[in-house]
């Protein structure tokens, strides 16, 4: 209803589209000042909490980390693989200057490795936990910190209706904005449609571009809840007795829905840490803690994916020519910049420079590709992938539980 509500209110007020179009791009920037803070104050305690438990947290902690890792790599591949086929990618392109463009996603991958804000609170978390755990009345009173958030989580009140009014404006007036950045040669250079699963979408109209865009957040959905029904597969094999009604009913739909309206991992950490607790209530707590607590940044597969698919979609809006050989190549870079995610809406921004390197746009598309590419993962395909990435915590925790 607010998605529409933004269109209604576009169609009335040009100059309230616009506005909101500009508002939207310093909300984002926005994000980065908050997201460093949250990563840091949530992964800490959990840390401190996890390691001061038992002799046999470490071991623990250096499996989840690399079951994470695993479970991204294989998620770049499968985001790939979903992305060429709803793009009818071909395997290769005929651009030029690929190795260049490749050099330069390598050169500003290397950049946010030491200079990423993000980076920076994962680093503070670490010092902070090593020092900690040398006085043990300190590493006591952080550790308590998982309580408070998950305390913290029952005043949390989603706000995202507001952001999704926002959003409708936006992508109302999306192609007079897109004519605008592309001047004289508009026609030549942008899709007047685009092409999902072979099924043709024109965009050179407002009700085409949202049409587009509430399809390519459905794309996100779907492949997503293919991606978590592998993962509830998993934990039939790992806990037989685990019953799906109950998963369902007890977890899931008290979850999935602040999630989705959020659009935050780090803002819903609290509430999917009390519900895992409710729903799996074997599972110890520096368990669930460090599983969930750390998830909110290490397990971002459908944000992982959306990445993918968002290139795809942009690409088709831009007439870019891309290959699956790209693609395949860029997932080095996808898969080390998602460390330094911070679990908030309109995450996907960090990968925007980079993959546009990677795809090989050109300097003269690259504010449009990136505009696009920003304005178009907000709202609806953020919510999807959010509460793909939380809930699929839960999952994990039943099965890194069995190797706890």
């Amino acid at each position: 209803m607010s998605l529409l509500a933004g269109t209604f209110w576009a169609n009335q007020s040009p100059a309230f589209a616009y506005l909101v179009s500009n508002a939207m791009e310093g909300l984002i920037d926005g994000y980065s000042y908050f997201a460093p803070v949250a990563i840091y104050l949530i992964l800490t305690p959990t840390l401190i909490k996890l390691m001061i438990s038992e002799t046999r947290g470490k071991s623990f902690a250096k499996h989840t980390i690399k079951w994470y890792a695993v479970a991204r790599l294989i998620a770049c591949v499968y985001g790939v693989i979903w992305t060429v086929i709803a793009f009818d990618i071909p395997i290769y392109s005929s651009l030029d200057g690929f190795k260049d463009a490749i050099k330069e996603s390598v050169t500003s991958l290397g950049y946010m490795l030491t200079h990423s804000e993000y980076f920076y609170a994962i680093y503070a978390s670490i010092i902070t936990t090593a020092v900690a755990l040398r006085f043990t009345r300190a590493a006591n009173t952080l550790g308590k910190g998982v309580e408070l958030i998950e305390y913290l989580g029952q005043f949390i009140i989603p706000l995202i209706p507001f952001v999704m009014i926002a959003v409708g404006a936006y992508v109302t007036i999306l192609p007079e904005i897109l004519d605008k950045s592309l001047g004289p040669d508009a026609a030549s250079i942008r899709a007047n449609s685009v092409s999902i699963f072979g099924f043709s979408i024109d965009i050179t109209s407002s009700l085409g571009m949202l049409f587009l865009y509430v399809l390519g957040a459905l794309l996100t959905g779907f492949v997503s809840a293919i991606w978590h029904l592998g993962l509830i597969v998993l934990v039939k094999r790992a806990k037989p007795d685990f019953s799906l009604r109950e998963y369902f009913s007890v977890y899931w739909i008290k979850v999935y829905p602040m999630l989705w309206a959020t659009s935050s991992e780090a803002l819903a950490t609290p509430l999917n840490l009390n519900m895992v607790k409710k729903f799996c209530p074997t599972i110890p707590d520096e368990v669930r803690q460090f599983v969930i607590g750390t998830g909110s940044f290490l397990n971002i597969n459908g944000t992982i994916v959306n990445v993918f698919i968002m290139t795809g979609l942009v690409a088709a809006i831009l007439n870019i020519d891309i290959s699956l050989v790209q693609l395949l190549l860029s997932i080095p870079i996808v898969f080390l910049i998602g460390y330094g995610v911070p679990g908030m809406p309109g995450e996907l921004i960090l990968f925007a420079g980079p993959m546009a390197l990677s795809m090989g746009v050109s300097p003269e598309l690259m504010p449009v590709y990136l505009s696009l590419y920003i304005g178009l993962q907000i709202g609806l395909p953020d919510s999807f992938r959010t509460g793909a990435n939380s809930t699929d915590e839960c999952l994990c925790a039943i099965i890194l539980n069995k190797r706890y």
